[in-house]
């Protein structure tokens, strides 16, 4: 079985699925490996998984979504879906790669994957894309759209560690209502900064949602 009968797509232009899968140490031209259409590929896959979410996740908020996009475009994700095409079997790879029996090799197999997304989209378009990645995400995308699996507040840590090498935190602003029914402000403060609020009925909640408003002021910044 050839790899377009694996992926359920048959190329017009067999060129672009030849340069697809030839890795740099393969060719002496730097412009005939699938560095370039691994490039194409990855701003691709974004937009698709970033057109999906926003279509089929209306209730969520841009932090929500972006971390679920962040999640399932890993390096992990695509490996692993690199891996179940068998596309280090058809990657053309130069001697000395190939002898390292690398066939675990992620950055390949992210590589290759998003350079076969590239070169269906200069095939055929958008839509061929769609619908060569998306069934191989979508049971992915549910998972990471599952609310007890985010947790902004430890996106949030990361995310402040690696732009401030500093951690989040978090400050009760002001409780108001009846005892039984309070509402909580809080404000995410990095370094001496202030940056998002959230409200809540609980302490819990409303760090969350001040964690969520920071990452959305971050992403912008």
């Amino acid at each position: 079985m050839g790899l377009e009968d694996i992926i359920g797509y048959k190329f017009k232009n067999k060129a672009l699925l030849d340069k697809a899968l030839t890795h740099r140490s393969y060719t002496k031209n730097p412009f005939y490996s699938n560095e370039l259409l691994e490039f194409l590929g990855d701003a691709v896959l974004e937009l698709i998984i970033s057109e999906y979410l926003v279509t089929n996740y209306q209730n969520l908020r841009e932090g929500e979504l972006s971390k679920i996009r962040a999640s399932t475009v890993n390096s992990d994700v695509l490996s692993d879906i690199g891996k179940s095409l068998k596309l280090y079997d058809y990657c053309k790879l130069g001697k000395s790669e190939r002898q390292k029996q690398i066939a675990q090799n992620k950055k390949i197999l992210e590589d290759s994957l998003e350079a076969l997304i590239g070169a269906i989209y200069l095939d055929s378009g958008l839509q061929s894309a769609k619908n060569f990645i998306l069934p191989l995400l979508e049971a992915k995308i549910e998972k990471f759209s599952e609310y007890k699996l985010f947790d902004p507040k430890t996106v949030l840590q990361e995310l402040t560690q690696k732009k401030f090498t500093m951690l989040p935190e978090y400050v009760l602003i002001k409780e108001e209502g009846e005892q039984h029914n309070k509402t909580f402000y809080s404000k995410v403060i990095i370094g001496n900064k202030s940056y998002g609020i959230g409200i809540g009925k609980s302490k819990k909640e409303a760090e969350k949602n001040a964690a969520l408003e920071t990452m959305e002021i971050l992403e912008n910044v």
